[in-house]
């Protein structure tokens, strides 16, 4: 990971000394910061005067159009994005998000790995997601810290792997636990 010798964290959530919020510099970070006010509020007990039922169906409808408009795909079930987004997963960064055209459709995962490494910011706008993401202390081994290929499996997956190289020396394959 490279290191950044300055952090552009944004001043979401934070209050000026005219007791004012901050005014965010791009737009999605004023959404998050408003989704952040929105969580307080909720929090801190000040409901509106809305039945659950009636943001049942706002959700639903906002859902629906969402679908129409193509940011979920019609073959999704509606209770499954209708849950996803009541507990604010609809409006984190997603490993498979859809980024432009076809030509670059496959940023999504790439760029989910390098927001998880925290190299870059993590996109979308969910209040409880971080600015960016502190990666997790890798845990050392001497297999790991040798040079070379290295491969990691999780478990539980099933993975095709297609390797072309030309290999000059000695070959040596290792697997550790």
């Amino acid at each position: 990971m490279a290191t950044r010798k300055y952090v552009e964290e944004p001043d979401i959530g934070r209050i000026n000394k005219n007791g004012e919020r901050v005014v965010q510099r791009t737009y999605e970070q004023h959404e998050k910061d408003q989704n952040i006010q929105k969580m307080e509020r909720r929090e801190a007990g000040e409901y509106s005067n809305r039945s659950r039922s009636a943001s049942r169906r706002e959700r639903r409808k906002r859902i629906q159009k969402d679908q129409q408009d193509g940011k979920y795909m019609s073959t999704a079930p509606l209770k499954a994005l209708e849950e996803a987004d009541a507990n604010g997963e609809a409006l984190a960064m997603q490993p498979f998000e859809r980024i432009g055209p076809d030509s670059t459709s496959m940023n999504g995962p790439v760029t989910m790995a390098r927001a998880m490494r925290g190299e870059i910011p993590v996109r979308g706008t969910n209040a409880k997601q971080p600015y960016y993401m502190t990666p997790a202390p890798t845990k050392g081994s001497e297999l790991m810290d040798a040079d070379g290929l290295k491969l990691s499996l999780e478990a539980n997956l099933d993975i095709e792997i297609e390797l072309k190289a030309s290999i000059r020396g000695d070959l040596t394959v290792s697997l550790y636990q």
